[in-house]
């Protein structure tokens, strides 16, 4: 990925045409409409008419089948594509026949002279079993055992000559049939360890198996999976893991995707994040013939930042614009371009801590609107990965990430443990950081605004949950309470200050042992917590009320789910407290 700068160049790429020995070409007419030229032919043209089942189903193509008439240029010069295509490949096919031979070549084990008088000059004496008997916790994968695979040739071939030479040995040995009841061999051949087998095809049917896609078919067919990788005419035909040996999570059917894409190279403001609009998204094209300029389907909405190009050979050309939401190819190309950004993140944050938190700062907004938004918690954690935040552990301005912070924790800690403050110097004052850190835990700051709602959002990061240190101070002091306290003149003065704040600010006074360098602190319910900051978040909405008044939102419904949600949990956790004068 790239900056936005580099956009240019893209589009150069994109507009540059490519010479190719057979093209398309498409040319408009200015003058009347007319039929092609009548000199082409010297017979008049027969007219028949459409069948009845025809002519309905070009009424359904006309009306139905495309929802924008424009495709119509698409679908003929993709017909015109597939026609070059289809040459190519018959040329191909009924090429060169490569003389009616075969060639196979190992560079496995080899044999000598001795093995090969014993394993192709005795019908069922298998070698390969025999290997299997001497090593039989050690060869799984050997293939045959029964010693007649070899003389199969026999069915395709009037001849076959066979070129091997034992590993370590210094010459090879050749042997050759030529279809009667004999074969005859020679010491003393230069060729290379391994084996090479010659096999001379029969005339007739026979000769079909030498041409490229007829070999590579069968190869496909029987051989795709087997453990070497099997080359036919410098192409790779076949793969080294069966799919059914994979785990199931990471076996799927592979996609043909090809792709570039930028992120923005500036740090998106608050106002350009809020007046971004329904338009966005990656263009899409299949097999190099555009689909759609700017398919929102392919990223979620926090990945909305990502631009570029996605070149698809499995999407149909004539998926329309309404299936793109439910196919399932678009489905799962959204599921793999979504985890090739967020790994591109992940592996520069490792390989680059200091570029990524540039590009971090740039995108922050983005990622922290995917936590919120996003419904299921293994979504969240992906994107969580991402978040950078200052520790207690670290000097201001240094960041670290969740994985990190876990990999830090002491021993038997379960909890990540964060504070939200306004700066760092509030934060590194707060008495909560002191009870925190007199247990020697590393605590996060939160000095966003949006990070405390965020970190309420997630709840829980690899098995381990958020927990707020004021929280977690108030369930500590609970457990170390000194109820000795409550007597004689301390209940006196508890009684006193609680009178003089009153008891709508003040709900309890008590004594605290662990906060010795401050005289007295505040402490905040636990539900009352999330409500303070709600209440705290509620006053940012003036800046959504303004950039509606402006005109700069273009969709203020954007704002109602989340002014309800955080009001259900608001009323939904202090509902007494609030609905009480």
């Amino acid at each position: 990925m790239r900056s936005v700068r580099s956009l240019s160049r893209l589009s150069r790429v994109l507009s540059t045409q490519i010479p190719s020995a057979r093209t398309v070409q498409v040319r408009l007419i200015s003058a009347s409409p007319r039929v092609l030229s009548s000199s082409a032919s010297s017979t008049q043209p027969e007219r028949r008419e459409f069948q009845a089942e025809t002519a309905k189903l070009l009424d359904i193509v006309a009306k139905s089948l495309y929802s924008d008439s424009e495709v119509f240029v698409r679908e003929l010069i993709s017909n015109s594509s597939d026609a070059i295509e289809k040459r190519r490949l018959a040329n191909l096919d009924s090429g060169e026949s490569h003389n009616g031979e075969i060639k196979i070549t190992d560079n496995g084990i080899g044999m000598t002279k001795d093995e090969l008088v014993s394993y192709l000059g005795t019908i069922a004496h298998s070698g390969s079993k025999a290997f299997v008997q001497e090593n039989a916790e050690k060869a799984e994968n050997v293939i045959g055992q029964f010693g007649v695979g070899f003389y199969s040739a026999f069915m395709v071939a009037d001849r076959v000559e066979v070129r091997t030479r034992k590993v370590g040995e210094q010459s090879g040995i050749q042997w050759m049939w030529n279809g009667g009841n004999s074969y005859e061999m020679s010491e003393g051949v230069e060729t290379p360890e391994g084996t090479t087998i010659l096999i001379h095809l029969k005339k007739g049917d026979a000769e079909l198996y030498a041409q490229f896609l007829r070999m590579k078919d069968i190869i496909e067919k029987y051989s795709y999976f087997v453990s070497a990788p099997i080359i036919l005419n410098e192409e790779r035909v076949n793969s080294l893991n069966a799919i059914w040996t994979a785990n199931p999570k990471e076996a799927d059917s592979p996609l043909s995707i090809r792709s570039i894409m930028y992120i923005p190279s500036h740090r998106v403001s608050q106002m350009e994040f809020a007046t971004q609009g329904e338009e966005y998204g990656l263009s899409l094209y299949a097999r190099r013939v555009l689909i759609k300029a700017k398919a929102k389907e392919l990223l979620p909405k926090y990945l909305r930042f990502v631009i570029g190009v996605v070149d698809c050979e499995d999407i149909p050309l004539n998926l329309s614009r309404e299936m793109l939401q439910n196919d399932p190819v678009v489905t799962k190309l959204r599921r793999v371009l979504t985890d090739k950004i967020l790994g591109f993140f992940v592996q520069q944050m490792k390989k680059d801590p200091i570029k990524y938190n540039d590009i971090y700062k740039n995108i922050n907004l983005y990622l922290k609107e995917g936590i919120v938004l996003e419904p299921e918690q293994n979504v969240k954690e992906d994107i969580a990965r991402l978040l950078q935040l200052e520790t207690s552990n670290s000097r201001a301005g240094t960041m670290t990430s969740l994985t990190d912070y876990i990999s830090r924790m002491q021993e038997g800690q379960k909890d990540i443990y964060y504070m939200y403050a306004p700066s760092r110097q509030l934060a590194e004052s707060s008495p909560y950081l002191e009870v925190v850190k007199g247990e020697g835990k590393e605590v996060l700051f939160l000095l966003d605004p949006a990070d405390e709602v965020v970190f309420l959002s997630l709840g829980q990061f690899k098995g381990h949950n958020l927990v707020s240190v004021e929280k977690w101070a108030e369930k500590a002091e609970d457990k170390t309470e000194d109820k000795k306290d409550e007597r004689g003149d301390k209940k006196e003065l508890y009684d006193w200050v609680k009178n003089t704040l009153g008891s709508v600010k003040v709900n309890e006074v008590k004594a605290s042992r662990r906060a010795s360098e401050h005289p007295a602190m505040i402490s905040v319910q636990t539900e009352m917590g999330a409500a303070r900051h709600f209440l705290r978040v509620g006053e940012t909405k003036i800046y959504d009320n303004a950039l509606l008044t402006a005109g700069l939102m273009t969709d203020s419904r954007n704002m109602i789910p989340r002014l309800n949600d955080l009001l259900t949990k608001l009323l939904g956790k202090e509902k007494s407290t609030i609905l009480t004068p």
